[in-house]
């Protein structure tokens, strides 16, 4: 077996690839809950360092049944989670949701008109340190919460329109999101999770 890093050396993206890999093998063998690897994704995408990602694989064997670490798993484990690169939401005079451990693509386009659409990415499935929302809305409104972390850069042209950013950059290593296009008469509003006692919404 390769000899372990260094724990202060930095670690590259397609070692944090490689371990997000490794971390869905292990969520499809039953071996996490989705919301684990939601989480250990979180952190892998945010580590710097080797320290940052050993304990992320470490209750977890490799396929030779050793304990896994990053520099043991194969190129062919290499990838993300098995999501479209790219998906289209058209609703008109429509509820669209998408909730839960849903599976985000690299890129969402949202195009609606007298709709509401709501993208809750809380509990979600994501395989890329970025993620795209183009919105092209008209008469409607869009909301965006995102996971614990993560922050929104938006660039939004907006006529009679309204957005509202609660999730700025604030010195964050999370997930990116990145709103872009147009609006029309329509609202936008970008936020994390409310909490109140034991609600969560």
């Amino acid at each position: 077996m390769p000899p372990t890093p260094d724990p202060n050396l930095r670690v590259s993206n397609a070692e944090r690839e490689s371990i997000i890999a490794r971390l869905h093998a292990a969520t499809e063998e039953g071996r996490l809950e989705l919301d684990e690897f939601a989480d250990r994704s979180r952190e892998a995408y945010a580590a710097k360092t080797y320290g940052e990602l050993e304990h992320l694989l470490a209750d977890l064997p490799n396929t030779t049944g050793q304990a896994a670490a990053p520099d043991t798993v194969t190129r062919a484990d290499r990838r993300a989670v098995d999501a479209p690169a790219e998906i289209h939401l058209t609703p008109t005079a429509s509820s669209v949701h998408r909730k839960g451990e849903w599976l985000v693509p690299r890129r969402i386009n949202v195009r609606s008109k007298a709709s509401s659409v709501k993208l809750d990415f809380r509990h979600a499935i994501i395989g890329t340190r970025e993620v795209d929302i183009a919105l092209n809305d008209m008469a409607s409104s869009v909301e965006i919460i995102l996971p614990d972390g993560a922050y929104a850069d938006d660039n939004v042209d907006m006529l009679a329109s309204s957005l509202s950013n609660l999730c700025e950059y604030k010195g964050m290593n999370g997930l990116r999101f990145n709103v872009t296009g147009k609006t029309k008469a329509s609202s936008v509003k970008i936020r994390f999770e409310r909490r109140f006692l034991w609600w969560r919404w």
